[in-house]
C-alpha cells in the first residue's frame, strides 16, 4: 500500500494561523481606515490571496489522507480527519476569502443608471 504523506497537523495549524494574520491585519486596518505600517505591501492581491491559498492548502493536506492499495482491482482510499484547529484555519480562511471577493464584487460592479 502506498500512502501520500501529509503534513503534521499542529505545524500546519500554527503556520496557517500565522498566514491568516496577513489578511486579518489588512482587513482590520482598512475597515478602521488606518494608515497602518506595511499596509501598502500587505494590500497586494497576490500577497493576500497567496497567504489564504497557502494556509488553506497546508491545512487541507494535513487533514486529508490518500492511500492506494495495489490489490486486484486497485483501490483508492481517501480519509478526512476532523482536527479542530485545522478545520478552524480552513473555515476562517474561507470566510476571509469570501469577504475579500464580496468586497471586490460590490466595489467593481455597481448598478448604472439607465441600464
Amino acid at each position: 500500500m502506498e500512502t501520500i504523506s501529509s503534513i503534521k497537523p499542529v505545524i500546519a495549524a500554527r503556520l496557517g494561523m500565522a498566514l491568516l494574520f496577513i489578511p486579518i491585519y489588512f482587513m482590520g486596518a482598512s475597515a478602521l481606515r488606518q494608515d497602518a505600517p506595511g499596509l501598502r505591501l500587505l494590500g497586494s492581491p497576490m500577497i493576500l490571496l497567496g497567504a489564504l491559498l497557502v494556509a488553506f492548502i497546508l491545512n487541507a493536506l494535513s487533514i486529508l489522507s490518500i492511500g492506494i492499495h495495489n490489490d486486484t482491482p486497485s483501490v483508492l482510499k481517501i480519509s478526512l480527519l476532523l482536527r479542530f484547529w485545522n478545520l478552524t484555519v480552513i473555515g476562517i480562511g474561507l470566510l476571509l476569502l469570501g469577504a475579500l471577493l464580496g468586497y471586490a464584487f460590490v466595489e467593481n460592479f455597481q448598478a448604472r443608471p439607465g441600464s
